[in-house]
């Protein structure tokens, strides 16, 4: 008897150590899952993904094509790269960037959004020009927002961009220079109201 007791005490302790462990390596996927994806458009993807032959295609059709002959040695294929996207649990897309830098500028490269329906390419989401590129885990019309900046010394801009059901649409969008004198940022922000009018408010230095 004192033995079955043992025993059932021994199976039921690892029977909760064991679910303890289930819920939190869930909550630890939750907690990932619900995470911002941050890429820098001049680094390499951490998890790069194949492109789709028909998104390669798009993709050098709508390239530069003097930047593209400045990447002599570069075939089709190793011009871009990607990473695949989850822009809600069943719908997922391609982030897409360069994967030389002679199709970017010193500071900034182009991005795109791309899915493969079929065998053509469908085209979310564009940036010619950027630095960051943040897939937000706050949703619009059932995607995430995505979050885009660059900035150097002198001038800088950041946006926020929402899907419509069709595509994704600026809805915020701060531009703005350095003051070289008072040193402070001058520019103006645009937002867009739950209406959608759009509202700008300019950017001044402080008063002296």
């Amino acid at each position: 008897m004192l033995a079955s007791l043992k025993s059932f005490s021994y199976l039921a302790t690892r029977g909760l150590l064991l679910g303890l462990l289930l819920l939190g390596l869930l909550m630890f996927g939750s907690g990932m899952a619900q995470a911002d994806d941050t890429f820098d458009t001049k680094e390499r993807f951490k998890n790069p993904a194949k492109i789709p032959t028909h998104i390669l295609h798009y993709l050098n059709k709508q390239s530069n094509r003097e930047a593209i002959a400045s990447c002599q040695e570069a075939k089709p294929h190793e011009l871009f790269e990607a990473e695949t996207i989850s822009l809600n649990q069943s719908t997922k897309a391609y982030l897409v960037k360069p994967a030389r830098s002679c199709l970017c500028t010193a500071v900034t490269c182009p991005v795109w959004l791309l899915q493969a329906k079929g065998s053509t390419a469908k085209l979310l989401w564009h940036m010619p020009a950027t630095s960051v590129v943040e897939v937000l885990d706050k949703k619009l019309n059932g995607y995430r927002k995505i979050k885009e900046a660059y900035t150097d010394e002198a001038h800088g801009s950041e946006s926020i961009w929402s899907w419509d059901r069709v595509n994704y649409t600026e809805i915020y969008k701060n531009s703005w220079k350095m003051d070289p004198d008072k040193k402070c940022r001058l520019g103006e922000e645009t937002i867009q109201l739950v209406d959608g009018k759009m509202v700008n408010h300019t950017i001044k230095c402080p008063q002296d």
